[in-house]
């Protein structure tokens, strides 16, 4: 059997204050690219802007030249697996931008794949320029999210693929509520990372498109 890094490349830390899939992956010794290595030794989400948001764009920020650097690591033969936590309650999920991804992230055993079709990053996000997906495993240092970063990483290495849920984002939500995520709010939209505190805005709002087997 190859080894997981042959078929995936890993990333994890984008973010400084998301330690949890990174010690995941060095329990299993499964090779990865460490994201923001400067804001994680500062135990903090960005140096100067997040690190996420600037993939493609010049400048000396700390984050803009990690990005152009990351890009050079990269391989673009291979699906890129970006691991992250969070800070909303919500399930664990996969995210896609383009959907002829939604067959890897089948294989990770998660049941929900949401679809970036409104794109919060304004196209600077890692995804726009390297094929593959982003999982949300679950809360900041939480033993779950940990447990089920190993958990996923097991699923990869076989080729077994799982039914999953398919969501798209279509805006951001604009007022506050008392939503739960993935659970229709007043007949009008889904609630995807609502209570994210990374955020400007309450959280996504999404539509459920399809079931995938």
């Amino acid at each position: 059997m190859p080894k997981l890094s042959e078929k995936y490349q890993f990333i994890a830390g984008l973010h400084g204050n998301e330690p949890v899939p990174i010690f995941a992956l060095l329990e299993s010794k499964t090779d990865f690219v460490l994201g923001n290595p400067e804001a994680l030794a500062r135990g903090k989400r960005f140096i100067d802007e997040d690190l996420n948001k600037v993939f493609g764009l010049t400048g000396n920020t700390v984050e803009r030249l990690r990005a152009k650097k990351l890009l050079e690591i990269l391989p673009t033969d291979k699906p890129v697996i970006d691991l992250h936590t969070c800070s909303a309650k919500t399930e664990p999920f996969c995210i896609v931008i383009d959907e002829k991804l939604i067959p890897v992230a089948q294989k990770t055993g998660l049941s929900k794949v949401v679809v970036m079709k409104f794109n919060i990053k304004n196209g600077h996000s890692l995804l726009n320029f390297r094929n593959g997906i982003s999982i949300e495993v679950g809360n900041h240092k939480s033993q779950e999210a940990y447990n089920l970063t190993l958990k996923i990483l097991d699923n990869l290495k076989g080729e077994s693929t799982s039914p999953m849920e398919v969501y798209e984002v279509y805006d951001t939500i604009s007022k506050t509520g008392n939503y739960v995520n993935f659970k229709l709010y007043n007949n009008e939209f889904i609630p995807v990372l609502a209570g994210e505190k990374a955020y400007p805005f309450p959280g996504l709002k999404a539509r459920f498109v399809k079931s995938v087997t």
